[in-house]
This record gives C-alpha cells, sequence and structure tokens, in this order.
C-alpha cells in the first residue's frame, strides 16, 4: 500500500506541475512583463554600457531585434515553454507558424495584394487631408504622394530599420494567439491577441509621442492586430502578416508623409483610425482576405478548437449553428 500511495502521489503532483500553457492569461501578463523587461535591460546595455545614443535609431533598432531574438527564441520555447509546451526548437517553429511557407507564391500574393490595398488606403488620407485645405490635386501632388524613393537607400535605411516589425508578428500571433486558440474561440482570440499588441505601443509614451497620437495609435494597432490575426488563422502561416507589417513600416512615411508634415497630432491621429492604419484598410483586407482564402484555400489554415463549456461539472465542446 504504501508504494501504491507513493506512486499515486508522485502521479499527482505531476499533473498539478504549473505549465504556462495551461493558464493562457497568466502566460499573456507574463509575455508582456517579460517583453518591456528584456527592451529595458537591452537597452541599458546599449546605451549606458556601449555608449551609444539613445535617440538614434539605430540604436532602437539594435535594441528590438536583440531583445526579440532573445525573447522569442531563447525564454518563450526553452523557459516559458509556449505556445505548446515542452518541444524541440524545430517543432516550436513549426508551432508558431514560421516555417509552414507552402504553397510559397499563393502566400505572396496574398500578403502583396493586402498591403496594396494598405497602401492605396494611406495614399487616400494623404489625397483627403489635401482636399480638406482646399487644395488641388495636382499631378505632381500625386507624384509626391506615391514617390517610395524616400524610404528606400541610399536617402533611408527604412527597409533596414523596420525589419524588428516582422518580430512582433511572431510574438502575438505566432505564440500568444495560437496559445488562446488552443482555448478560445477563433474571434475571440484574435481580439485578446489584437488588443495585448495595441497595449504595448503605450511605451511610445516614454518617448516623448503626444498622448492623443499614442491613444489613436493604440486604435489601429488594434484594428492591424485584428487583420493579422485573421490572416493567420487564415492561412496557417506567419509569412503574410509578417510581409503585411514589414512592408507598412517600410512604406508609410512616403504615402502618409504629406499629411505627418502639416497635421497636427490630433489629426493625425482620426486619420490613422480611418485610412492610414484603421477602419477602411483593415474591412477591405479582410474582406479580401476571406474570399482569396475561400477561393484558394491554404493546406496549413490553423483548426481552432471549439471553446469548452461546463455541462453538469464536465467539460463539453458546444458548436455553434
Amino acid at each position: 500500500m504504501g508504494q501504491n500511495d507513493s506512486r499515486f502521489s508522485s502521479t499527482e503532483r505531476a499533473e498539478k506541475k504549473f505549465r504556462f500553457m495551461d493558464h493562457p492569461w497568466i502566460s499573456l501578463v507574463t509575455f508582456l512583463v517579460v517583453s518591456v523587461l528584456v527592451l529595458g535591460l537591452t537597452g541599458t546595455v546599449l546605451i549606458r554600457v556601449l555608449g551609444l545614443p539613445g535617440e538614434s535609431r539605430f540604436t532602437g533598432f539594435l535594441n528590438a531585434s536583440i531583445s526579440h531574438v532573445v525573447i522569442l527564441f531563447l525564454i518563450v520555447p526553452f523557459l516559458l515553454k509556449l505556445p505548446k509546451g515542452t518541444r524541440s526548437f524545430k517543432r516550436y517553429l513549426n508551432d508558431i507558424g514560421l516555417t509552414k511557407n507552402r504553397p510559397l507564391t499563393r502566400l505572396l500574393l496574398l500578403a502583396i495584394s493586402c498591403y496594396a490595398i494598405l497602401a492605396l488606403s494611406q495614399a487616400a488620407a494623404s489625397i483627403i487631408y489635401r482636399l480638406t485645405e482646399n487644395l488641388p490635386i495636382t499631378s505632381a501632388f500625386l507624384r509626391r504622394v506615391f514617390d517610395i524613393s524616400g524610404d528606400l537607400p541610399p536617402q533611408s535605411l527604412s527597409p533596414f530599420l523596420s525589419l524588428p516589425s516582422a518580430f512582433e508578428e511572431i510574438g502575438f500571433r505566432g505564440v500568444i494567439l495560437t496559445l488562446f486558440l488552443a482555448r478560445y474561440a477563433r474571434n475571440k482570440s484574435i481580439v485578446i491577441a489584437a488588443s495585448a499588441f495595441a497595449l504595448l505601443h503605450l511605451l511610445n509614451l516614454l518617448s516623448g509621442r503626444e498622448t492623443v497620437w499614442v491613444i489613436g495609435q493604440l486604435g489601429w494597432s488594434f484594428f492591424m492586430g485584428v487583420f493579422y490575426g485573421y490572416l493567420f488563422v487564415k492561412t496557417g502561416s506567419l509569412l503574410p502578416p509578417m510581409l503585411v507589417h514589414y512592408l507598412g513600416n517600410v512604406f508609410i512615411g512616403s504615402f502618409t508623409g504629406y499629411m505627418q508634415e502639416l497635421a497636427p497630432a490630433g489629426v493625425q491621429a482620426v486619420y490613422g483610425l480611418t485610412f492610414s492604419l484603421g477602419v477602411v484598410p483593415v474591412t477591405l483586407m479582410l474582406l479580401w482576405v476571406r474570399f482569396f482564402a475561400r477561393r484558394w484555400p491554404f493546406p496549413h489554415k490553423l483548426v481552432v478548437r471549439e471553446p469548452i463549456h461546463r455541462v453538469g461539472g464536465k467539460a463539453s465542446n458546444l458548436s455553434s449553428a
């Protein structure tokens, strides 16, 4: 009896062992806290120890890149063991959709077409803002709006400095969204991941940005987060959301530069919430992804678990009609 009791006690302890993957909300808070701490620690080392200029975009690039690599490829898979528990590194990359890049041509076509919608919406923001100034839409103005050379080398290092934006998709869609999809319905999981993604942008208050602009950024980050999540679920791959996010960061200065130069922060926030990164482009992109995925389905589309409900003290999977 003593041996059996010891065996059962050992089994119970193993079953009760805490695993982050079993507690998505604790995991989310931990992920956000760890992200802030690692970003702060890395920034401190770069600026105070290595003496790099704090206001330099290159320093910001190094801080974000190093922090994301440490968080997403060391802390998350090997310490937090998210999103699916103890896995080999290869399985981890597959779990988060980072290696699911087939069919490549179809994924790239969807991503580029979505970005085209986003870019045209951003250009529309500058055009509409000029109209509100009662100024004509001349060919010279349109050439300025659609001239992307200012965001390309040698005039700009934007293609290089925008690379960390792709890491954000690994964290919030690959890890967090995958984690919540295991326990919650698709739409709820997408909203949770998008909300967390938006909240992290509150850190921009520390950079001196106007409060009204940061509030606007919270809104359009949420809207774009919903789109990135839907795109990830429909394709099962991180490639499309990473590419759209990256291109959006690279060229937004060209398409919205006119408005950013002339409009006050509050007006920029309104246009961001509507045209640049908000309701208009997100709605159009969601509809396009829905049509595209139905017309040309993807083999790695995520299988979403039905929400678990409790009936009579027992777990039951209930699906709506």
